[in-house]
């Protein structure tokens, strides 16, 4: 019998031949990639020149000017960018903060007045001449305060706003990203194929696969999928080219990113750095906006500031979700919500502020005591005048599009065929300001005291 040759070799294996490995980028990888790679910007970074002041918006077209022979954007973010470009917390950014502070300070002076009002009534001093006017000079002394804040604030709004954005033939972001990025922004996949990666990406997200399945939490199917296809597409283009990649996000998400903790630098997840690695041959890299400028200053020799350098990081560096421009409500957005929603659907209204006074929830048999409705009478539908209002207030700029829905159905078992409504809740973080708008009121009373 003939004897078996010898094994055939197999490459050494080394500590970091495994797809979960932790690597963690040098200096020498990232110069690698900035002068001889690909450098992707999501659309948080283009939607961050409108964000920015002027110092730190000329510093960014600086580094990416030193980059352009570099640059290539997805058309997702293409797309994304467009969409979310026309927002007021975009192209207004310096005048909606200006608004949300102004509205927080008339907050302050309201709570004073009616907090004082409602101690003086308590401790019946209303015929003390001399606390009134003691009370009365210190209100007035107040509003003057905050009547200065607000005239600081809008006048620095005033400063750091961009001119001509009304206009795209006159918004000078646009000027700049057309002569920075013509020629080099991918194109749309066919419709038959984004239908199919959509679906993916649906596929994925059930499985808490990266990148995106974050955004299936709270957005709808199609919106969500929209950090798969940029995926796809950049995946797509790497392969095309046989180059490295450095993404730059203008925010951290946990989809995308390795836990950042303490002085870890910042990585992919390596799921993301396998697959990039088996589809396209190519290795993935990524930056925060402003990780990007203090590299080109370290590796570059680009002249940056380091104040554009914290602006960038406290602008959009908060680790929300992707593409969730001022994710959430504030209380300038919530205060517009429920003012028309009250108007048109006050049992809606009444249910919400019903759930903020019971920590979040309302059951069934308070939806229909506040409802007055008769006993056989379903829920189903009830939430629909939310989605009505909201999206309609999403169309006039007034609400970004990825608040958290106001009003969830709850049930007692959600698997079973028509369960009824259990009840209602509503996003904790609404909680707070629901209180601010409405304790005290008629809708929210406050208790009374024996």
């Amino acid at each position: 019998m003939a004897k078996a040759g010898p094994r055939p070799a197999r490459p050494a294996r080394g500590i970091f031949d495994c797809d979960e490995a932790y690597r963690t980028p040098l200096p020498a990888d990232y110069e690698r990639v900035l002068t001889g790679g690909m450098v992707v910007l999501d659309a948080n970074v283009l939607l961050n020149l409108y964000r920015s002041n002027e110092r730190t918006r000329r510093d960014t077209l600086a580094v990416l000017g030193k980059l352009q022979d570099r640059l290539w954007i997805p058309h997702q973010v293409l797309s994304e960018f467009w969409q979310l470009r026309e927002l007021p917390s975009v192209r207004h950014h310096h005048l909606t903060k200006a608004h949300e502070v102004g509205a927080a300070l008339d907050t302050v002076r309201h709570s004073a007045e009616d907090a004082l009002e409602r101690w003086v009534s308590a401790v019946h001093l209303g015929n003390d001449a001399q606390v009134t006017r003691q009370i009365d000079d210190a209100l007035e002394s107040l509003a003057a305060t905050l009547d200065g804040l607000r005239e600081l604030i809008e006048t620095q709004a005033g400063k750091d706003s961009l001119p001509g954005t009304a206009g795209t033939h006159t918004d000078p972001v646009l000027a700049e990203l057309n002569a920075l990025l013509i020629g080099r922004i991918g194109e749309p996949l066919p419709p038959e194929v984004r239908d199919a990666v959509e679906q993916e990406a649906l596929k994925r997200a059930e499985s808490e696969i990266p990148p995106g399945y974050e955004a299936f939490r709270d957005q709808p199917a199609e919106r969500a999928a929209g950090d798969y296809v940029l995926w796809v597409q950049l995946m797509a283009e790497a392969k095309g080219r046989g180059c490295d990649v450095l993404l730059v996000t203008g925010e951290v998400k946990k989809d995308w990113w390795a836990i950042r903790d303490g002085g870890i630098p910042a990585r992919p997840r390596p799921e993301l750095v396998a697959e990039m690695r088996d589809r396209a041959g190519a290795g993935l890299y990524m930056l925060t906006q402003s990780e990007l400028l203090s590299k080109a200053q370290e590796l570059l020799g680009q002249e940056v500031d380091e104040v554009s350098v914290s602006a960038l990081a406290q602008l959009g560096e908060g680790g929300k979700g992707a593409d969730h421009l001022e994710e959430g409500w504030t209380e300038h957005s919530l205060r517009v919500f429920m003012d028309e929603l009250g108007y048109r659907y006050p049992i809606q209204t009444r249910v919400i502020v019903a759930a903020a006074a019971g920590e979040g929830v309302v059951d069934r048999d308070t939806v229909y005591e506040l409802a007055g409705y008769p006993e056989g009478r379903t829920l189903k539908g009830f939430t629909r005048p939310v989605g009505t209002v909201a999206r309609e207030l999403e169309s006039q700029g007034e609400l970004t599009g990825n608040e958290p829905f106001m009003l969830r159905t709850l049930y007692d078992d959600p698997s079973a065929e028509r369960a009824p409504a259990a009840g209602f809740g509503i996003p904790g973080e609404t909680i707070p300001l629901l209180r601010e708008l409405y304790f005290g009121s008629p809708l929210w009373p406050a208790p009374v005291e024996p």
